[in-house]
C-alpha cells in the first residue's frame, strides 16, 4: 500500500523570495535510507545556485529541492516523499558531494538500482538546479549517457526540456 499525504501544495511561498526552504513545500523525511558514495564537485558560483533549491511551479515540475545546514534535500513534489539527501562539504578547491542517502522504502520509492540513483542525482543537480548540461559536473566516474534517462519524463518532468526562462 502506498502512503499518500493529505495534500501536496506549497506551505509558505510568500516569504521565500524564490529560494527554497524546508517550509516552502510539504516534505517528509527518508525513513529507510541507504548511503551511497559519489563524487561531484562544484565551484563557488554553482554552489550558490544549488543553495537556491527548486520550488515546483506546475504539475510537470516533479521535484522540490532545498538546502539546509550542509545538506541538499530532494523530495517528490506530488507526495512530499524524501528521496535523496546529499551532504555538501566545503573544500579548498570548492564544494564536493561525496555521499548521499536514498530512500529504500519500496512503498515510497520503487527504484533499487544504485547506479541509476547516482545518475538521477547528477541530472537533478545539473538540469534542475544549475540549468547546465550533465557534462558540466566534475565527477570521478565517467558520465553516464543521458539518452535513456532523458526519455523518462515521469521521473524528471520539465527538467528534461532544457533551461527555463529567467
Amino acid at each position: 500500500m502506498e502512503i499518500i499525504p493529505e495534500h501536496n501544495y506549497p506551505i509558505n511561498m510568500s516569504d521565500t523570495n524564490g529560494i527554497a526552504t524546508k517550509d516552502s513545500w510539504e516534505n517528509l523525511p527518508i525513513d529507510n535510507p541507504k548511503q551511497l558514495q559519489i563524487h561531484l564537485e562544484f565551484n563557488e558560483s554553482q554552489f550558490f545556485k544549488i543553495k537556491n533549491g527548486l520550488i515546483p511551479e506546475e504539475m510537470e515540475d516533479k521535484w522540490f529541492i532545498y538546502y539546509e545546514e550542509g545538506f541538499l534535500y530532494f523530495h517528490r513534489s506530488w507526495t512530499g516523499f524524501g528521496i535523496y539527501k546529499a551532504k555538501i562539504t566545503k573544500e579548498p578547491t570548492g564544494y564536493i558531494i561525496r555521499e548521499f542517502w536514498v530512500e529504500r522504502n519500496i512503498e515510497k520509492y520503487s527504484n533499487t538500482d544504485d547506479e541509476q540513483d547516482r545518475t538521477i542525482l547528477k541530472l537533478l543537480i545539473s538540469n534542475g538546479l544549475l540549468n547546465e548540461p550533465l557534462s558540466s559536473l566534475k565527477t570521478d566516474s565517467s558520465m553516464d549517457s543521458s539518452d535513456e534517462i532523458l526519455k523518462n519524463y515521469v521521473v524528471y518532468g520539465n527538467m528534461i526540456l532544457g533551461n527555463k526562462e529567467d
